[in-house]
C-alpha cells in the first residue's frame, strides 16, 4: 500500500514555520483527510490567510450525505498554529473512519467524514461549522484549542447539534458553550493538579517558578490551576511571569527575574505551546537553569526534543496517552497510522481522535430510530465507560466532562519516556 505523503508534509512544513518564526484503511480514492487543505494554502503547513469558505476545503469519504451514509462533520485546523496538533488528529480520526467503513459501517450505513480545515481562524471555524451544520451533520467532532473549539462549538450549540471536541480543554467549556457541548478529553484542572501533584510529591518540589503565555486561555488556565493545587498541597510558587507570544523570542527579562531570586525554585511550570518551547528551553537552559521543567499537553510534540536536543532533557508533560505503551490496542493502531501516513503519531492528539470517532460509532449504533441532532444528543448523555486508546470516557451526571487518567511523559535525548500514569479520584 502506498504511504500517504501529504499529510507527513504539511505537518513538517507547519512544524518548521512554528518552530524557526519564534512564534505554533485507506479510502478508495487513496487521498487523506487533509489532502485538500493543500489547495486552501499555496505552501502546505502555511498559515492560510481567513477568507471565504471557498479557502477552506473538505474531504468526505462520499460526495455527499445520502441514505447510504451518515454524515458526521469534522472541524479541525491543519493548517495555521494549530497545524502541529491537529494534522494527526485529522489523520487518525480518517483513518479510523476508513476501517468503520471497510467493516461494514454503522446500521449497514456508510460514516460520512465531512472534514473542513478552518485554519486556525476563529472567524473560519464558525463558518465551517455552519457549513456542516447546512449540510445536514447530526454531530461534529473537532478542535485542540480551547478558544476554536468555543467558537465552533457556539455556532453549533445555537442550531441544536452535540459538539465534541477531543482536544480542548478548558474544564469550563460545556459550562460556557451550553448542553450540547461535550469532551472526550479530560481538562485542564485535571491534568495541572496532576502535574502539581507529581512535582510535590514525586520530585519533592517545594518551590516552583510560573510562566504563561496570556494569549491563550487554555495556558491561563494551565497556570491557574497549577498554582492553586501545588499551594494547596503546601508549595510555593515564588515567582510568577508572563508573555504574550505573538512575535517574542527573547526571554532574558524573563530569566534575569528567576536569578535575581535569593535561592532557585526546584522547578519551573511553562504554560506554554510546543511551538515557543525549543526556544524557552535553549534560553533558560543556557542561562544555567537546569531544574526540572513542568508543562501540559502544549509540550506533546516530539519536535520539541528533536529540536531542543539536550535543552529538553529533565522536561516533563502532562498528555493523554503513553506513547511507550506496549498494549497491542496502542501498538496496532501505531503501525497502520505508520504504513499509511509514514511515520507513527507525532502526539497524542491522534489517539484522541482515533477514539473521538470510535465513541462517535458507539454512539451512533446505540440509537433506536432515525438519526438525528436530538436523538445523537441523547445517546451521548447515556455513555458509559466507552473504553478508547486514552482512557475511559463516561459522562456522569450532568457532567460533559470525563475523568479521564493522565499521563506523565519526560524528553529525553531527543526521544520520550513515560514516567507515571495518574488516575484522578
Amino acid at each position: 500500500m502506498m504511504k500517504r505523503k501529504l499529510m507527513a508534509l504539511v505537518l513538517c512544513a507547519g512544524m518548521t514555520t512554528a518552530l524557526f518564526t519564534g512564534c505554533g484503511g485507506s479510502t478508495g480514492s487513496g487521498s487523506s483527510a487533509a489532502d485538500s487543505s493543500a489547495s486552501a494554502s499555496s505552501a502546505a503547513g502555511s498559515s492560510a490567510s481567513a477568507g471565504s469558505l471557498d479557502a477552506v476545503s473538505t474531504t468526505s469519504t462520499d460526495a455527499a450525505a445520502s441514505g447510504d451514509s451518515i454524515t458526521v462533520g469534522c472541524v479541525v485546523n491543519t493548517t495555521g498554529q494549530m497545524a502541529a496538533y491537529e494534522v494527526p488528529a485529522a489523520n487518525a480520526m480518517q483513518m479510523a473512519v476508513d476501517e468503520i467503513n471497510d467493516a461494514g459501517g454503522v446500521k449497514g450505513k456508510k460514516i460520512n467524514l465531512e472534514l473542513i480545515n478552518a485554519q486556525s481562524d476563529a472567524s473560519q471555524n464558525s463558518t465551517a461549522t455552519t457549513k456542516l451544520i447546512d449540510d445536514g451533520a447530526p454531530v461534529i467532532i473537532g478542535e485542540c484549542e480551547s478558544t476554536l473549539a468555543m467558537t465552533a462549538g457556539s455556532v453549533a450549540q445555537a442550531a441544536g447539534v452535540p459538539f465534541i471536541t477531543y482536544g480542548a480543554t478548558l474544564p469550563d467549556l460545556p459550562d460556557r458553550v451550553g448542553d450540547c457541548f461535550y469532551m472526550t478529553c479530560y481538562s485542564d484542572k485535571v491534568q495541572a493538579y496532576a502535574m502539581a501533584e507529581y512535582a510535590y510529591n514525586d520530585l519533592g518540589a517545594r518551590t516552583a517558578y510560573v510562566i504563561e503565555d496570556t494569549t491563550s486561555e487554555y495556558t491561563e488556565a494551565l497556570s491557574k490551576y497549577f498554582k492553586e493545587h501545588f499551594t494547596e498541597l503546601g508549595g510555593s510558587v515564588v515567582l510568577e511571569d508572563s508573555y504574550d507570544e505573538n512575535g517574542y523570542t527573547d526571554y532574558s527579562a524573563e530569566i534575569a527575574k528567576v536569578q535575581a531570586l535569593d535561592a532557585e525554585p526546584d522547578i519551573l511550570y511553562f504554560a506554554s505551546f510546543s511551538d515557543q518551547a525549543p526556544t524557552m528551553l535553549s534560553q533558560f537552559r543556557s542561562a544555567g537553569l537546569s531544574m526540572p521543567i513542568l508543562s501540559g499537553d502544549g509540550f506533546d510534540a516530539i519536535s520539541i526534543a528533536e529540536v531542543a536536543g539536550k535543552d529538553a532533557n529533565n522536561v516533563y508533560y502532562t498528555t493523554h496517552i503513553d506513547v511507550t505503551s506496549t498494549d497491542s490496542s496502542y501498538t496496532d493502531f501505531v503501525k497502520k497510522y505508520n504504513d499509511l501516513y509514514g511515520s507513527d503519531p507525532e502526539n497524542a492528539f491522534a489517539s484522541l481522535g482515533y477514539d473521538t470517532v470510535y465513541f462517535v460509532k458507539d454512539v451512533l449504533e446505540s440509537i433506536d430510530g432515525d438519526i438525528t441532532k436530538d436523538s445523537v444528543k441523547e445517546a451521548i448523555g447515556q455513555v458509559k465507560d466507552f473504553k478508547g486508546l486514552t482512557g475511559a470516557i463516561s459522562f456522569e451526571g450532568d457532567s460533559h466532562v470525563p475523568n479521564k487518567q493522565v499521563v506523565i511523559q519526560e524528553f529525553k535525548d531527543g526521544g520520550v519516556e513515560h514516567v507515571t500514569t495518574i488516575q484522578p479520584e
